[in-house]
Order: C-alpha cells, then sequence, then structure tokens
C-alpha cells in the first residue's frame, strides 16, 4: 500500500506540473538597467479558468482516490478483524487441546502404573508357583531316587538270597 500511495501522489503532481502554464525563462542574471531608461513593470501574467478547473479535478480525483483508498482500508481492516478473531479462535482451541492432552497423558500414566502393578503381581504370583511346583517336581524325584535305590537294595538282597539257596557246587559257577 505504501507504494501505491506515493506513486499516486508521484502522479498527481506531475499531472498539476503538467497543467500549470509555462512560466517564461528568466536570465541567470537580469542586466542592470540604468536609471533614466528603467521601463514600467511588466504585467504579471493572468492564470486562466481553465488552470483552475483542472486545480480542482486533480483535487476532486485526489479526493475520490482518497474516498477507494479508506474502503480498501476498511475492507482490510475487516479482513483482519475475522482473521485475528479466527486466530483468537484457534488459540483457545489448542489451548483446549493441550489441556485435553495433559489429562489424557496423566490418566494414562496412571493407567500404565495399573498395568504395571498387575504385571509385576502376577509374575511374583507365577515366579511362586513355579517355585512350588519344582520344589515339589524335586521332592517327586527324590522320592523316586531312593524308591529306586531302596528296589536295588531289594533285588540285590533277593539276589544274593537266591545264590544262598543253590547247592554249594553250582554257586561256584554262578
Amino acid at each position: 500500500m505504501p507504494g501505491m500511495d506515493e506513486a499516486f501522489w508521484a502522479n498527481l503532481d506531475a499531472q498539476i506540473v503538467a497543467q500549470r502554464p509555462e512560466a517564461p525563462a528568466r536570465p541567470a542574471a537580469p542586466a542592470p538597467v540604468p536609471p533614466q531608461i528603467q521601463a514600467a513593470p511588466a504585467p504579471l501574467p493572468r492564470r486562466l479558468a481553465a488552470d483552475w478547473t483542472g486545480v480542482l479535478d486533480t483535487l476532486t480525483a485526489a479526493k475520490s482516490a482518497a474516498q477507494l483508498q479508506e474502503v480498501r482500508l476498511r475492507e482490510q481492516a475487516a479482513e483482519q478483524d475475522a482473521l485475528l478473531q479466527e486466530l483468537k479462535r484457534s488459540q483457545q482451541e489448542l489451548r483446549a487441546f493441550e489441556v485435553l492432552l495433559r489429562e489424557c497423558q496423566a490418566q494414562a500414566e496412571v493407567k500404565l502404573k495399573e498395568v504395571q502393578t498387575q504385571a509385576a503381581t502376577r509374575v511374583q504370583a507365577l515366579q511362586a508357583e513355579t517355585t512350588a511346583q519344582m520344589q515339589a517336581l524335586e521332592a517327586r524325584a527324590q522320592a523316586a531316587e531312593l524308591r529306586a535305590e531302596t528296589a536295588e537294595e531289594w533285588l540285590r538282597r533277593i539276589e544274593q538270597a537266591s545264590r544262598d539257596l543253590l547247592p554249594a557246587a553250582e554257586r561256584v559257577a554262578a
């Protein structure tokens, strides 16, 4: 907009200068006139009515351009106001979403802690159950080994007893 204003005023100045009547060229330095030959002063050039109407036309054009610019500025101000209101609404929505996000994060953290606590409790329970089962299996394995050793001992005794029952000649061969 500032460039347009400057261009408008430069154009207006150019129109005013173009509509002015040409001023007579002045000599660089007037030659001194002897006092006895001094002539009567020359009449000042009269401005024509067309000069004033041109100035009025220029002023009218400037006024209408200023009014158009004022209308444009008002429209821009209205647009900017609408954009500002939209920006404020967007900022309010953003703040609301940030609050919602924080609440969701807090809920997620609470839920995560609950799940972690439940998982830790379940892991401990499973470990305790597994340990108990392992101890039971080890006890059963030890009992089975003890029974196997006892059975082997009985089998050796039975074998020895059956050898003792054999006649002496057959004992040597066995």
